[in-house]
């Protein structure tokens, strides 16, 4: 396949893990492609890519709300969440795509076959509302526990909520409770300091994958915790098959073989 080029963009972005799954794929799939990482500040990233050449981008904190917003064709999932987190250059305009919410499915694909009654929902960002469209959809009478430090700014995700019919509570960080049977953390690791110390029964995904179990993490028998590295090659695989130019659905050839590769480098 021809030569292409792609980035990460986000601020921070040192830490970010997806130039090195990417380029593992890229390797497997023999794509002459390069993958960088680029730290984009909130608010300028429109300006960025007017001035950039590369064919495509993976989108993180802070920039998936511009992101869908500066795109000129949306799929489907941007349309419902207003949240991207994937750039494909089409001419001069830019496709936005939403792969979080199958990275998150994917990720949770064993404890969602189990009985998810009650889910608490950490943090109210762009990613909480792929996490909350991810999980209604596999479970929609499943009851949502949303926390937060500002009840302020829930506004988006309570409204996405409504269109989903999904039933929530929302409640502020100290309030945690311990009886949810799933509990997906959007906070990065600091984040989490406001959460009470109480013993948990129920699974995690821990969206944050500093590599460092925090303290509430610790809460969690290990074997019930799923790390966010999970959700990123997911997420970053449809991205891939985007990139490829498939439809977010459609598997790459060899793809077990890229999947490997990809969890192999982190």
């Amino acid at each position: 396949m021809a030569s292409k080029s792609f980035m990460v963009l986000g601020d921070p972005i040192s830490h970010s893990l997806s130039p090195v799954i990417h380029r593992a794929a890229y390797k497997v799939l023999g794509f002459d492609w390069t993958y960088d990482a680029e730290q984009v500040p909130k608010g300028s990233l429109e300006g960025f890519l007017s001035s950039s050449n590369a064919d495509g981008f993976s989108v993180t904190m802070p920039l998936k709300y511009e992101a869908a917003a500066t795109s000129d064709h949306k799929h489907k999932l941007v349309q419902l969440t207003g949240v991207a987190n994937t750039l494909l250059r089409q001419g001069d305009s830019f496709s936005a795509y939403n792969t979080d919410v199958f990275g998150i499915t994917q990720a949770l694909s064993q404890v969602l076959k189990q009985n998810i009654e009650v889910v608490s929902l950490i943090g109210a960002g762009a990613t909480a509302k792929s996490v909350l469209l991810a999980i209604a959809t596999a479970k929609p009478n499943a009851l949502f526990d949303i926390y937060v430090r500002d009840e302020s700014r829930v506004g988006d995700l309570l409204e996405l909520a409504g269109e989903l019919d999904v039933f929530t509570s929302l409640h502020k960080l100290e309030e945690l409770s311990n009886f949810q049977h799933l509990t997906v953390n959007t906070l990065p690791s600091e984040g989490t300091a406001l959460l009470p110390a109480l013993e948990q029964s129920g699974h995690l995904l821990n969206v944050s994958y500093s590599g460092v179990r925090s303290k509430f993490e610790e809460s969690f028998a290990e074997s019930r915790v799923i790390s966010g590295k999970e959700m990123l090659v997911w997420q970053a695989l449809q991205q891939i098959r985007i990139f490829s130019g498939l439809k977010p659905e459609e598997p790459l050839t060899n793809e077990g073989a890229v999947v490997e590769a990809m969890f192999a480098a982190l």
